[in-house]
């Protein structure tokens, strides 16, 4: 069944007057919700050493108000963007944004780490549902042709929202306390919810009255669940481990019978016929291979950072605004080549800077100076700000309307596992580099006896940038196992940039098979739920 994309809102030109049914005022109103969303995760992260000592909590607990808050998303994004597909992206969006600032104040509330986890959990819940509903007002309320570019905008808002995170928190922390960094959302939300209310247009979506795929609902949540543990515990206990392989075990097994289950339902959560279009498989590739390269190299470049160079948390995040500030930057620009030239080009052209980018950080020694690292944050914001626009536009503006918050859920998800997957084997890499080159940088320092033993059992510490010298350590021999652990860990943060690179090369490849312009165009006049 094909159907033509809606020109706009009215069936006609974009409307000029604010107010109801105005794309830019929805646009706003949407940019709103993913700067409150980016905010919130960045801000939270310089929040957390206060929050440590405030609620008098260690740091393995700590964790989970992080890791808490990503489950939740992980395990609710499509289920969600469904639930805007059968009751209305409107109403979705509303409710999520609401319920986002309500688990803000809760949490700001709190006062147990405990009870700080479960209001961060619903937090989680809340901005998986506004998410994948705002992306979708955006495809029901822009023309094709103004999609990409609006998706560049709404994209930029959040690298920009990305960038001032550590700033906003850190002064926020400074001055108001650790609480504040959630009592912000609400201001934020009231502003989305001021704009959004009057502007964003009711509409029934099709097929609302079908069955929902309640069975489809509980395997993926549970194989979401699975996955994303599986991860979250490698950095801790290695890839071998049970607590590892079991959780992706189940993975495999619930996974397998989700397929199974979409392949005979008559309303599948996430119809197979989906991924048949070129242009969501290709689409959601990219987005998983360069979220695991960019989020995973940050991550790591931050440690870099604080660990071998000193740098506060507040003053790392400063250091990575290169890369936050030109993702902002090649988000409009990788919107304006895939409206001149189609998605390859912003695509394969994103996918090769990034790959320089790495090539280019893989050189970086213990002693090379910030001036030396910046250089090649700009690339790989530029590219990925490339990737991110053209790949989430082709995933959605790919997708029936009646499947646009599944497909704007499918994207995210992919994005967040390509972060959490790239974390993990880039860590992965740096401590199996470690393992092996320490003893030799310790021989080499002359770090002997009783400390060489102690830091060989803690290379998994030593990883992370850590060097942990034993209290009571001679000033000369606690200097020289720095510097043989700060260079075990270059070896393998060199490792990991490598093997970063080699997996965005085939990235690269990978976006070469995106259709063409002409057929990127044609391919949001398919049905997808009908594969016709």
């Amino acid at each position: 069944m094909a159907h033509q994309a809606q020109p706009a809102p009215d069936g006609g030109a974009l409307p000029d007057r604010p107010g109801a049914g105005n794309p830019w005022v929805v646009l706003v109103a949407v940019a709103l919700g993913t700067m409150m969303e980016a905010l919130d995760g960045t801000v939270v992260a310089v929040a957390n050493p206060v929050i440590a000592v405030d609620l008098d909590t260690e740091l393995t607990t700590l964790q989970w108000v992080t890791n808490g808050y990503m489950l939740a998303v992980a395990c609710a994004l499509i289920t969600a963007g469904k639930l805007g597909d059968r009751y209305g992206h409107k109403k979705v969006f509303l409710i999520g944004m609401t319920g986002f600032a309500a688990t803000s104040v809760l949490a700001g509330l709190s006062g147990s780490i405990s009870m700080l986890i479960f209001w961060r959990v619903l937090q989680g819940i809340s901005g998986a549902v506004l998410a994948p509903s705002g992306l979708a007002v955006l495809k029901t309320s822009f023309p094709q042709d103004k999609l990409k570019i609006a998706i560049g905008v709404w994209s930029g808002v959040g690298a920009l929202a990305l960038a001032a995170g550590p700033f906003i928190g850190g002064v926020t922390v400074d001055q108001l306390g650790w609480r504040w960094v959630f009592f912000i959302n609400v201001v934020v939300c009231a502003a989305a919810l001021a704009l959004g209310g009057p502007a964003i247009r009711a509409v029934r979506p099709e097929g609302a009255d079908r069955s929902f795929d309640t069975p489809g609902v509980l395997l993926l949540t549970a194989t979401l669940f699975a996955l994303v543990w599986g991860i979250i515990q490698v950095p801790g206990h290695g890839w071998t481990a049970f607590r590892v392989l079991g959780p992706f075990a189940a993975a495999l097994v619930v996974g397998t019978a989700f397929v199974l289950r979409e392949r005979r339902a008559r309303e599948a959560l996430l119809p197979p016929a989906l991924f048949r279009e070129r242009a969501v498989s290709t689409g959601t590739a990219t987005l998983l291979i360069g979220g695991f390269a960019t989020f995973g190299a940050s991550f790591y470049l931050a440690l870099y950072l604080q660990q071998v160079h000193g740098f506060s948390p507040m003053r790392a995040g400063l250091g990575l605004l290169p890369f936050t500030v030109l993702f902002g930057v090649g988000a409009p620009l990788g919107a304006a080549l895939n409206q001149r030239f189609g998605p390859r080009v912003p695509l394969a052209a994103g996918m090769v800077l990034i790959s320089v980018a790495l090539l280019g950080l893989s050189r970086m020694t213990e002693v090379s100076s910030y001036n030396a690292m910046w250089p090649f944050l700009a690339p790989l914001g530029v590219g990925m700000g490339m990737v991110a626009p053209t790949a989430i536009e082709m995933i959605v503006g790919s997708a029936h309307d009646e499947l646009a918050g599944v497909a704007s859920g499918l994207q995210q998800t992919a994005l967040m596992l390509g972060g959490v997957l790239g974390t993990a084997v880039l860590g992965s890499l740096i401590s199996s580099r470690v393992s092996g080159v320490l003893p030799g940088h310790l021989a080499d320092e002359g770090v002997g006896g009783a400390l060489a033993q102690a830091l060989r059992r803690m290379t998994d510490v030593i990883a992370q940038g850590v060097v942990p010298v034993p209290d009571g350590t001679a000033r000369p021999a606690a200097e020289a196992a720095a510097r043989a652990g700060h260079a075990a860990f270059m070896d393998g943060f060199h490792t990991a940039m490598l093997g970063g690179a080699v997996v965005v090369l085939v990235g690269a490849g990978v976006a070469l098979l995106a259709p063409r312009l002409e057929a990127a165009t044609a391919a949001g006049d398919v049905d997808v739920a009908t594969g016709h």
